[in-house]
């Protein structure tokens, strides 16, 4: 989700319609789709609801988000890392649910190392995963915590719900909250009806992808969710990765890169 900022994205047309990748490929490329907004489908979440969430800024523009896992490292979508310097310029805005970071429980943090999953080849592919480390540990408060992991290989079931700071726009018109968005009781449907849905790109839903509905429509991630939680309780089960634009329309799933499937890389990744 973005909040007061805008993001670009690459185009891909299928035969359902504009893919969305919810990527950073820079703020400055003329040639890509902008599009801006908020979370499909959510309201504004309390205070301290999600004190794992962090927002990716660079030049005060919020394009992605983060998940705290501890002290120093986050982690978040591959695709959000691609652009070297911009990630290196960029600040990480942790306890505020206003994406201003304007809260007086704000800690903001710098970023000198990331990983991104070897596997990852760029676009609306598997493997949309990386990780981000700060020198600064972070101070844990009633605002500022980090995550739970899954267990490894755990299939999550049932209903999630989805933090961001994206768009709630069904149309390709700009719309920016000022505040953190949650959107609660998201479906998680099965990968063989995520592909369908997504008509030929369902070739790119991998056993290593999670989905979201609902398949009517009505409730969606959507631009600079990228990277975003989406969560079981205090549990991280997914990141926000890629989907259909515009966003929040029938048989337009949401796909997120399942975190279960990563459980060692992710303890293997945190070095430097």
């Amino acid at each position: 989700m973005i909040a007061n900022g805008r993001q670009k994205m690459w185009r891909h047309r299928t035969v359902a319609g504009v893919l969305l990748l919810l990527a950073v490929v820079g703020l400055c490329h003329a040639s890509e789709l902008e599009l801006d907004g908020r979370v499909v489908g959510g309201t504004a979440a309390a205070a301290n609801s999600a004190p794992y969430i962090v927002s990716l800024q660079y030049g005060g523009t919020h394009y992605c988000a983060a998940s705290i896992l501890n002290a120093n490292w986050l982690i978040t979508a591959a695709h959000c890392l691609a652009n070297r310097n911009q990630v290196l310029g960029s600040t990480l805005v942790a306890g505020s649910i206003a994406v201003a970071g304007t809260a007086s429980t704000t800690q903001k943090r710098s970023i000198t190392h990331y990983v991104v999953n070897d596997l990852y080849t760029g676009g609306t592919v598997p493997y949309d995963i990386g990780l981000i480390y700060t020198p600064t540990a972070f101070t844990w408060t009633a605002a500022v915590a980090p995550v739970k992991l899954p267990s490894a290989g755990a299939k999550p079931t049932g209903k999630a719900t989805l933090y961001g700071w994206g768009s709630t726009s069904k149309t390709n018109s700009p719309s920016y909250p000022k505040t953190l968005m949650v959107a609660k009781d998201i479906p998680i449907i099965s990968l063989v009806s995520c592909a369908a849905a997504l008509g030929s790109k369902g070739v790119d839903v991998h056993t290593t992808n999670l989905c979201t509905g609902p398949l009517s429509g009505g409730t969606s991630f959507c631009t600079s969710d990228s990277g975003g939680p989406l969560v079981q309780g205090n549990v991280l089960i997914g990141i926000v990765s890629w989907g259909k634009l515009p966003c929040g329309q029938p048989n337009s799933p949401s796909v997120y890169v399942e975190v279960s499937a990563f459980n060692s890389w992710i303890a293997a990744n945190q070095k430097i």
